[in-house]
């Protein structure tokens, strides 16, 4: 029998954050600012904006005000991945006495978590 997927599914809300993420300037390594966010839909979107440059914009007192040019957010998308291994251990692998691990099937599943 064929499973239903998202991948024919028709009407799926789209997910997009609520937040805009500022990418610049930045001190910190790109891992230290990923942050976790939950996500609702197979394909998660998010926008970015940037600070603009540093310029000299200063005016003498009673100057007329000058408008600058403004540039949207980025919007961003990705697409999110499942990610299935599976193991198995016999009855008897698991009820023989071991060294280091109360089963086997527990150890091979705490080094599948990693």
């Amino acid at each position: 029998m064929a499973t239903y997927t998202t991948y024919t599914s028709v009407g799926q809300a789209e997910d997009v954050s609520s937040l805009i993420a500022m990418i610049s300037p930045t001190a910190t390594p790109f891992q230290s600012m990923v942050k976790n966010e939950k996500t609702s839909a197979r394909t998660f979107e998010w926008m970015e904006d940037a600070l603009r440059a540093s310029a000299d914009n200063k005016k003498v007192e009673g100057a007329d005000a000058s408008t600058i040019t403004i540039s949207p957010t980025t919007l961003r998308s990705n697409t999110c991945q499942i990610i299935a291994e599976a193991f198995a251990v016999s009855g008897t692998a698991d009820a023989v006495k071991t060294h280091g691990r109360a089963t086997e099937t527990a150890y091979q599943l705490s080094k599948t978590l990693n």
